[in-house]
């Protein structure tokens, strides 16, 4: 009887080793070639540009006459929106929207709690004091109020729900599933006619806990990073070959029916463990040097995604307009002047 439960084991951690190499020559085993037909884009964060003490006006304008961006993810900021409960300000958003479609470019939108930039979580101050069962609400009213706004404008591609519900990262805990069901179907129903998605960890997830509830998933890409363990060294994700990305894609369609991938998130500014204004300059550029940036559109130039959308605009025209380094702008604008849609 032993020797049959030894073999019975041996057999079993065969079958495991087999599929982990055969899974892992899939991800990680090939060769990269230039995919044709990707469209590229950014994220635009008012909040951010003024953080960095920049007019975001002039930042769209750099992204959109300069640079020659036409894709864009807005985040609706609620705490913005609604600073006083039934008080609504959508000057700034509309101008931003309005500027864009003005220039036949086009938005996701992302509306919820958790949206891109620190703190991830932008609910208003008046909101987060109110008692966690009537939070409900009040929310689902500031999507609708979004929604109904913008579901005839033209220059609305289609509508991000929250920010990476699943990653716990930022000042707020990770989203309920059946949170997060209810809001897609909740927006599904004002506006059955865009397509919706949310957004996951590119490396640190599998892609497979939506279960066919969105049309498309948003990844994040970064490929230099900051862990508090090792202080100040970079840490690169070096190993990791940009088809991986394309197969991983695979690989969430046929396990958790995800109908479509896309990168929502490529890394093209410095991570830092503070705010960047305190990051000394020659820090943020060993993270993000010109280089590196030239190398990161190369390797989004071979991910295979139908669609990259980089993270860091505010960045490159805060380096140009306070730090004397034009050539992040420079390199930017050569990039999209061979890869405009």
């Amino acid at each position: 009887m032993k020797l049959t439960t030894v073999s019975l084991l041996k057999f079993l951690f065969g079958i495991v080793l087999f599929v982990g190499v055969a899974v892992g020559a899939f991800l990680f085993i090939g060769w990269p070639s230039k995919t044709k037909g990707t469209i590229y884009g950014v994220t635009f964060s008012r909040p951010y540009a003024e953080e960095l003490k920049l007019d975001p006006d002039r930042v769209l304008t750099v992204a959109l006459d300069e640079v020659g961006v036409r894709r864009f993810r807005i985040p609706a900021y609620w705490g913005l929106l609604e600073t006083k409960p039934d008080t609504w300000d959508f000057t700034q958003l509309d101008k931003d929207i309005d500027a864009i479609g003005q220039r036949n470019g086009k938005v996701i939108l992302a509306v919820g709690e958790k949206l891109p930039r620190w703190p991830e979580c932008w609910g208003p101050d008046w909101w987060k004091k109110m008692p966690a069962t009537e939070q409900h609400a009040p929310l689902m009213k500031y999507i609708e109020t979004v929604v109904t706004r913008y579901r005839n404008n033209p220059a609305i591609q289609g509508w991000q729900i929250e920010n990476e519900p699943h990653f716990q990262y930022g000042d707020c805990p990770s989203i309920d599933l059946n949170a997060l069901k209810q809001e897609v179907n909740f927006v599904r129903g004002l506006d059955p006619s865009r397509p919706i998605t949310t957004t996951d960890s590119g490396e640190l997830s599998a892609w497979t806990t939506f279960d066919g509830l969105i049309d498309s998933l948003g990844v994040s890409v970064y490929r230099v990073v900051r862990n508090p363990l090792f202080g100040s060294w970079n840490v690169c994700y070096w190993f990791v070959p940009p088809y991986l990305y394309e197969r991983k894609a695979l690989l969430a369609k046929w396990v958790a029916g995800v109908k479509d991938v896309y990168v929502s998130e490529f890394q093209m500014e410095p991570w830092s463990n503070k705010s960047l204004e305190q990051t000394p300059i020659s820090d943020q550029m060993s993270s993000m040097s010109p280089q590196q940036m030239t190398s990161n559109f190369s390797f989004a130039e071979r991910m295979g995604m139908p669609s990259v959308d980089f993270w860091g605009i505010e960045w490159w025209e805060w380096m140009r307009e306070t730090q004397g380094h034009p050539e992040y702008i420079d390199i930017a604008k050569a990039f999209w002047k061979t890869h405009q849609p």
